[in-house]
């Protein structure tokens, strides 16, 4: 199949930056699966993919990762330009080295001084902190009779139990978290536009600076801390990791640590509401709540896709894709494939088995998934436990800038 057969101009067009796009992507994602699984954008140069074998080969298969450029780092005698340029480029730097970002054995390296945190057994110690806030946050709102699933409860829920993961106690927060998250769910997107690039290379800077403060309060404490920045510190002074590297990889675990799971809590209460029946089923059955949460990954997954670079000229699906071509694999569309998931368009909370590829797989599947999943169960668990007679209080919804991260803007729902 040629890269010009396969761009044929489809009727329904994939425009990430679309609000009308990003408000119903499935109808374009099916029309893509069925007519275009492996579509070549020529203004581009990249790659759409939406079929569920053809993205779990590129998960696994070596010959696709990240870009392999490596990131060069400002010496000392170096003399920026100005103050602004020097901020920027060492923005791009440090986004450089995000784990996401990287290839083995650098991402090898990193991703085992990540790992302790994130092990089934350290993230099931956080379920009563977890539980008792969620309760302490409805015993606050329910004689209110509304509230705002997303700004209210989904957002600083997932914000506070990733500080609580990095070390970060709440009277330590920068009051500008919620805007610097907001701004770097947009800058690895999918067609990212020039502003929204600048906006998060601004944002990598506050918070460059705001880290660096932090770090050296922590290496100022007489004790080690026990927390993911004390462990990247003391694998800092062991030399396993570089400075720049901590600084990134602080500036990384904030970005992703909890904007999906807020979108994961927040996609979880809409869908339920839309399909009364199976809020009703998992009401009567609160053990449901593992399936159900599987199941939105599944049908309105937070995560929509992620990109990969081939490393060298490779075949798929008798298709070659070139080395240094983008290949975007949509997530969302693979986890609604036919030749996959039986009635992939129905949201079935009991639904097994449920192979969604929300968390990816292979070396860049996410760190974090086991504790995005526990916060996300309790939180659901708690409020249709507790808020029986929650209905949604508005008829338009406004979804997030980002693409590749899916989520509501705000949530309102009354009780």
């Amino acid at each position: 199949m040629s890269k010009l057969a396969n761009n044929q101009t489809a009727p329904l067009e994939f425009n990430p930056r679309s609000p009308q796009f990003r408000a119903n992507p499935y109808p374009t994602y099916d029309y893509l699966r069925t007519h275009h699984p492996i579509y070549y954008r020529s203004e581009r140069n990249d790659w759409v993919l939406t079929r569920y074998d053809d993205i779990v080969e590129v998960f696994r298969n070596p010959s696709f990762g990240r870009s392999q450029q490596k990131p060069k780092l400002q010496t000392a005698n170096q003399q920026p330009i100005n103050h602004f340029l020097s901020l920027r480029q060492e923005s791009q730097q440090l986004m450089k080295l995000w784990l996401v970002l990287l290839n083995p054995p650098d991402h090898t390296r990193i991703r085992h001084l990540l790992r302790n945190p994130f092990t089934p057994s350290r993230i099931q110690t956080l379920r009563s902190h977890i539980s008792a806030n969620v309760n302490n946050f409805i015993d606050g709102v329910k004689n209110s009779g509304k509230v705002d699933i997303i700004k209210d409860l989904a957002y600083p829920l997932a914000l506070g139990v990733n500080c609580k993961i990095l070390g970060i106690p709440e009277q330590e927060w920068h009051p500008r978290f919620k805007q610097w998250s907001d701004n770097l769910s947009i800058i690895a997107d999918v067609d990212v536009t020039p502003i929204a690039n600048e906006q998060g290379l601004l944002t990598i800077a506050g918070l460059a600076e705001y880290f660096r403060s932090w770090i050296a309060k922590c290496r100022s404490c007489s004790q080690p801390q026990d927390n993911l920045i004390g462990s990247l510190i003391e694998a800092e002074a062991n030399g396993e990791i570089s400075e720049e590297e901590l600084l990134g990889t602080c500036i990384f675990m904030f970005a992703v640590g909890h904007s999906s799971t807020a979108n994961l809590i927040g996609n979880t209460i809409l869908t339920l509401l839309n399909h009364p029946q199976q809020l009703y089923l998992l009401q009567a059955d609160p053990s449901l709540i593992e399936t159900t949460i599987s199941e939105v990954l599944r049908y309105e997954s937070p995560v929509q896709g992620i990109s990969r670079t081939a490393l060298s000229d490779i075949q798929l699906s008798n298709q070659t894709i070139h080395r240094g071509e983008v290949v975007n694999c949509i997530i969302a569309a693979a986890n609604r494939d036919p030749a996959k998931f039986l009635e992939p368009n129905k949201f079935d909370i009991r639904r097994k088995p449920n192979p969604y590829l929300s968390f990816g797989q292979g070396i860049h599947n996410c760190i974090g998934k086991h504790l995005g999943r526990l916060v996300a169960e309790i939180a659901v668990g708690t409020v249709v436990k507790r808020l029986p007679e929650l209905s949604i209080a508005t008829e338009s919804f406004e979804w997030d800038d980002s693409f590749l991260g899916r989520g509501l803007k705000s949530l309102p729902v009354i009780f």
